[in-house]
């Protein structure tokens, strides 16, 4: 490994500053960057905790010879000769009804895929849209929140449009992927590897099987690549061309593949669906028919639904449920709270993770774990004007985590004093506001 980091970090805050300078620039050598050292503080940048991929070597087997690793597999790479193996394919549950498919790539391909994510992000980060949030520097779900929170607050909103792609990183179109890719790079080398990562394929229970399309969630590279994706068919699309054709105010906000659009009137939000429909069968992509929904909501949403003697409507996004709500003083206000189904998912977790420990490990050992445990909860659901829900979960923590200590085998079981008593001495962190609804800062 001959070269430092600072080389490569260099070459890629070039290729930043030329990316934004010049937007139709087309990099045509990149390929070059993927070297030892490149490559070696990929690796030292992986979490070594995470599960193999389907030839099993770990971080720990790797390191060992390191140097000697990543210097044989640059060679690979020089030669052409290197392919990415399958990824190994495994399922978690989404929730109740349906799972998510996950694809694990072996270590090594996990260095590479980092290598060409962070080449990817340097060229195509200065193009992305403000109004696409998900898997970039410096955003956060938190930051697609009080966007959305100021377009309806301070913009006369009155129709949202809950846009929800169907299996978007099932339905990716390779062919389509690498057009995209192409608006900025021509270096065939670093295509070819793209394309060989696409068409790597599965191993599912010993089976291996083909992939002529998606992104396969799991994957370093994934992301990135979903965002390109969505750059061209979604937000170029909408705020270049279709947004000029509407006659009212229109904000698109989107993290990931979860997309909601703001509009003012009616038959704008019905243009919307219609028109999406055909620009994502296009690129084949569809909305899913049972969770798109054009809802009124708003100040005068609100008020009209009263008049009505019914509640106005509700939507989802990032886990939260938005609805009307109103200020001590009787203002309309965004309100949020945990949604149902992500709250159910989250104690149904909570659940399993108690049953499996608490045999196995020591009651202090885990107990720190689910200190961190609440706290990551509490960091992402405690928004001001959701305290009910993260006191909720505290509350029914603290009885799973009663429940399944006197179900341990053969040990001591707790009384309710006894438990109460314990927790005086090892107190589990209690329920946190730690976002403000209106700016989203941390507090203090």
């Amino acid at each position: 490994m001959h070269r430092n980091g600072k080389w490569v970090s260099t070459k890629l805050e070039l290729i930043t500053r030329r990316a934004r300078e010049d937007p139709g620039c087309r990099f045509t050598s990149l390929a070059y960057l993927l070297n030892e050292d490149f490559l070696g503080q990929c690796f030292k940048e992986l979490k070594k905790n995470k599960a193999p991929g389907i030839d099993g070597v770990t971080w720990e087997q790797y390191a060992e010879k390191l140097e000697e690793n990543v210097g044989r597999l640059v060679e690979r790479m020089k030669a052409k000769k290197y392919r990415p193996q399958p990824l190994r394919r495994v399922h978690i549950p989404k929730d109740n009804k349906s799972q998510r498919s996950l694809g694990i790539p072996a270590l090594e391909d996990k260095m590479v895929q980092m290598g060409i994510t962070k080449i990817l992000s340097a060229i195509f980060e200065g193009d992305f849209l403000e109004v696409s949030y998900g898997f970039r520097p410096n955003r956060s779900p938190h930051d697609a929140l009080d966007a959305l929170d100021k377009a309806i607050m301070a913009e006369p909103v009155n129709y949202i449009v809950d846009a929800d792609i169907k299996a978007f990183f099932d339905n990716v179109d390779h062919k389509w992927l690498i057009k995209c890719l192409k608006q900025r790079i021509s270096d065939p080398s670093f295509l070819r590897l793209i394309v060989r990562f696409l068409k790597a394929g599965v191993m599912e229970e010993g089976k291996y099987m083909e992939t002529d399309k998606d992104t396969p969630q799991g994957g370093v590279l994934s992301p990135i690549l979903s965002n390109i994706y969505l750059h061209y068919v979604l937000d170029l699309w909408f705020n270049r061309k279709l947004k000029k054709q509407l006659k009212g105010y229109a904000k698109e906000i989107h993290y990931a593949d979860d997309a909601i659009i703001c509009l003012q009137y009616q038959a704008d939000a019905q243009r919307v669906v219609e028109e999406l429909k055909g620009r994502l069968s296009k690129f084949g992509l569809s909305l899913s028919e049972e969770k798109t929904r054009i809802i009124e909501f708003g100040r005068y949403a609100q008020a009209q639904a009263r008049e009505r003697g019914k509640k106005p409507d509700t939507f989802d996004f990032l886990g939260f449920t938005h609805f009307c709500d109103r200020t001590r003083r009787g203002k309309f206000k965004v309100g949020r709270r945990t949604s149902r189904r992500r709250f159910r998912a989250k104690m149904k977790a909570m659940n399993g993770w108690l049953k499996s420990v608490r045999n196995f490990f020591r009651l202090r050992d885990w107990w720190k774990i689910l200190v961190a445990k609440l706290v990551g909860h509490y960091r992402y659901y405690g928004v001001s004007g959701n305290y009910e829900s993260i006191r909720r979960f505290y509350f029914r923590t603290l009885n799973l985590v009663f429940k399944w200590i006197n179900r341990r085998s053969q040990r001591k079981s707790y009384t309710r004093a006894g438990f109460r008593q314990y927790l005086e001495c090892y107190p589990l962190p209690k329920p946190k506001i730690y976002r403000n609804l209106y700016t989203l800062s941390p507090l203090k």
